[in-house]
């Protein structure tokens, strides 16, 4: 693990319009893989990582769920959700669920690709699609779903001392759990696995990978 940020990196993040075509380079062709764990029936969810600049740098918005939602309670995400039988297909499950979740609507974001799905061990088949929208954005936050929205500098989560990796078995099934500390929170379990997955795939960080052999 390199001990700081490549001078270079630090420049992207810096600047929105340098990383909007390093994400559009990265990602305009890319065929995103599948991470499996089980072949199990799964539901087909999206969610979408939002970017936005703000203080002369580039954030990701995160969402701290409440303890009233059915999964994943009191855990920071981004906003998504399960695919309706309505919908047309996994970029429209994406943008209708960061609407209903924080208020961002479809027209206000600029989609710049999607990274590689992730089955979770609640069965859910995540679709990411990376976005971008600008900011400052007057949010509606769906009280039953969201306790608080985060605001993360990018460059933060690209510090070596940010990041961890922790052992855990469930169900028999052993994973190597993403972790990423900024101030008093923790952004783990499948948004840690995105969101490394998406750092992997745009500045080649190399992160562990989730699964392990049983």
């Amino acid at each position: 693990m390199k001990n700081s940020v490549d001078s270079r990196i630090e420049e992207i993040c810096f600047s929105p319009e340098k990383l909007k075509t390093l994400i559009t380079k990265k990602l305009s062709d890319y065929r995103p893989r599948t991470y499996l764990f089980s072949k199990e029936t799964s539901v087909p969810a999206a969610v979408l990582i939002p970017l936005f600049f703000k203080n002369d740098q580039v954030h990701l918005l995160f969402t701290k769920r409440t303890e009233r939602v059915a999964h994943h309670k009191g855990q920071i995400s981004f906003p998504g959700g399960r695919k309706d039988d309505s919908d047309r297909d996994m970029k429209f499950t994406a943008l209708r669920e960061t609407e209903e979740e924080v208020g961002i609507k479809p027209e206000h974001i600029r989609l710049l690709g999607r990274t590689d799905r992730f089955l979770t061990n609640t069965f859910f088949l995540v679709s990411p699609f990376v976005g971008w929208f600008e900011y400052p954005y007057p949010f509606v936050i769906s009280e039953d779903e969201i306790d608080r929205l985060i605001e993360v500098p990018l460059l933060h989560l690209l510090q070596p001392d940010t990041f961890e990796v922790k052992p855990l078995t469930k169900n028999g099934q052993k994973w190597m759990i993403h972790y990423y500390h900024y101030k008093d929170d923790i952004i783990w379990g499948v948004t840690g696995f995105l969101l490394s997955n998406f750092l992997s795939l745009l500045f080649d960080e190399k992160r562990p990978d989730v699964f392990r052999d049983k």
